[in-house]
């Protein structure tokens, strides 16, 4: 397997989300829906809030799984925009790949290994992919329920960017250096 044959295995794959959190993703998304949606701020396509959800998850460096039956597939990886963004969780992911959860597998096993084995690869790959994403989408319903106000801002998304801890020692995963006092 090539770098082209690992892409196009992880582009062909449809993410999943909490069925819970449909009706959130419908009112924060506009889904083909170019009239707006009245006074609240709102992305794109669902994979567009998808991916800002897994951009939570990762600074706040916590992932929830999906359980077994809970999750809706919406669209391929492939057709995700801005690409560069999709790009950017791709490569985060294939960085951190050694924290996953229960899977251990090394570069070169990806490489001269089978049509399963790397189809294995790509399904842990994702399934981290949406526990992050799932983790922003908890964030993201408790803000909506709890500061529907914030929505009201054309500025909302980077706000709550901003609220977010930005050296999370759990999203970047280094050691807290400690001073003299013990103090990180």
């Amino acid at each position: 397997m090539n770098h082209q044959d690992l892409r196009d295995a992880i582009f062909i794959r449809k993410p999943k989300y909490n069925v819970k959190f449909k009706p959130l993703m419908e009112r924060i998304s506009t889904k083909g829906d170019t009239t707006g949606k009245g006074d609240f701020s709102t992305f794109g396509a669902f994979y567009q809030t998808f991916m800002y959800a897994f951009i939570i998850g990762l600074r706040l460096g916590e992932k929830r799984p999906l359980v077994a039956g809970e999750g809706v597939d919406f669209a391929p990886i492939s057709n995700w925009k801005p690409a560069p963004l999709r790009d950017f969780i791709i490569i985060t992911l294939l960085n951190r790949t050694e924290k996953f959860d229960n899977f251990q597998w090394e570069w070169l096993s990806l490489e001269n290994g089978s049509e399963e084995h790397v189809n294995n690869f790509v399904t842990m790959l994702v399934r981290e992919m949406e526990a992050y994403a799932n983790r922003g989408l908890i964030y993201l319903q408790d803000k909506w329920d709890n500061e529907k106000i914030l929505f009201t801002s054309p500025f909302v998304f980077v706000d709550i960017l901003q609220d977010l801890p930005y050296n999370n020692k759990l999203s970047l995963d280094v050691d807290v250096v400690k001073d003299a006092n013990g103090i990180g």
